[in-house]
């Protein structure tokens, strides 16, 4: 596998995606992601890069973010590639599904068996969808129904939540759900960040509807959380406050949900960036810096001493976690090239929802939807 990366903060989305396009030209790509910040007229930037590119036959596949990563340079303003090229070793398969609004469990279902329409099942599937989505809808249809490991996030804005965009070749699409299926000779390590210091008891989910949290081990949602932190639930605590999810049944599956103080009702429930099945219970976790920038420096070095070189990286990092790190989040990118090399082709986005299976000793878990996470996925040589 070979890959390039490079970003822009130039401001004209056109010569923007020209600058993008021609840093790529020398390979070609088979594929290229795409990650901008939500202030570009996206139509020019995808008119640029497939300019710059001069080719028919080119995937591109992304989506705008709270900020993007690139090898050398974060930032909230601008847009980064990331090429790939397996000289016709891996068959790369799109699929998307528009206006999600109209039954997601079906046409995500449809979605993913036309995926593996011919009988061969892809090896790694990249997913991407926007904030308006209900992504533990999105989790229930992956987890239950597809039988590869599949990464991915929510396109983001800046939490105004009033735009995000979903690239698809030449389409900028919204209410949308887009997945790249690898299928052949590609060879990837998965690993997720988001251990997170869970404090007090778990409780049980007594009553959810949708992504609003009404009532855990016979208290309001409110009550609950401040029963086990001693302190009131504050808008401030967004990013800080989370709730470890267990299922009873799969142990090994844990995810984190996170609140969104904004949306506490008079009632004491609370809005979650993605709902919960009822009968699960729930453990308060608090985040601190420290400890994540710990985890990454950690799963860096974990993937890099595996003794797979790596070709290229895409990392997908909760908004959560870049408010609560500021300028440490940074070393979300840095330790990667520290761990493998300073020019690792590398590129991703800040999300507003992360999609990952777990490792365990034989593989993976299921696909699951977590919130302050890290996913990085590591494309091998």
């Amino acid at each position: 596998m070979r890959a390039i990366s490079s970003s822009t903060i130039v401001t004209d989305p056109y010569r923007a995606g020209i600058a993008l396009g021609e840093s790529l030209a020398s390979m070609p790509p088979e594929v290229v992601f795409l990650f901008s910040s939500i202030d570009y007229s996206v139509p020019e930037l995808l008119e640029g890069l497939h300019d710059a590119l001069d080719r028919d036959d080119v995937i591109v596949v992304g989506n705008s973010g709270n900020g993007f990563y690139e090898t050398t340079f974060s930032s909230d303003r601008g847009a980064a590639v990331l090429g790939l090229s397996s000289d016709g070793q891996v068959r790369w398969r799109l699929a998307y599904a528009e206006r999600l609004h109209e039954n997601l469990d079906g046409k995500l279902e449809e979605l993913m068996a036309k995926l593996s329409a011919d009988g061969e099942t892809p090896c790694l599937g990249y997913l991407v969808s926007d904030f308006r989505v209900d992504a533990s809808r999105v989790e229930a249809v992956l987890r239950d129904s597809v039988g590869f490991p599949v990464v991915g996030g929510l396109a983001a804005d800046d939490y105004l939540m009033q735009s995000s965009y979903i690239y698809v070749n030449r389409e900028v699409l919204s209410d949308a759900l887009v997945v790249l299926a690898a299928c052949g000779d590609l060879r990837f390590s998965i690993r997720v960040g988001n251990s997170l210091q869970a404090i007090g008891r778990s409780g049980r989910i007594d009553a959810i509807e949708g992504t609003q949290l009404h009532r855990v081990d016979g208290l309001t949602a409110k009550e609950f959380i401040e029963r086990e932190t001693g302190r009131t639930v504050l808008q401030t605590d967004r990013g800080t406050l989370s709730l470890l999810v267990n299922d009873a049944e799969v142990s090994e599956e844990k995810c984190l949900r996170s609140i969104i103080p904004d949306l506490l009702d008079t009632g004491g429930s609370l809005g979650l960036f993605g709902g919960i099945p009822r009968g699960h219970s729930v453990q308060v976790c608090l985040a601190r810096p420290e400890d994540m920038v710990a985890e990454v420096r950690t799963i860096a070095e974990a993937a890099s001493a595996s003794g797979k070189g790596a070709a290229a990286a895409l990392v997908i990092s909760c908004s959560g976690r870049k408010v609560l790190l500021g300028e440490q989040i940074k070393h979300e990118t840095r330790a990667l090239t520290e761990a493998f090399a300073p020019d690792l082709p590398l590129a991703g986005f800040t999300s507003f929802g992360e999609i990952a299976p777990l490792r365990r000793a034989d593989g993976y878990t299921r696909n699951l939807f977590h919130n302050m996470t890290y996913v990085l996925l590591v494309i091998e040589r």
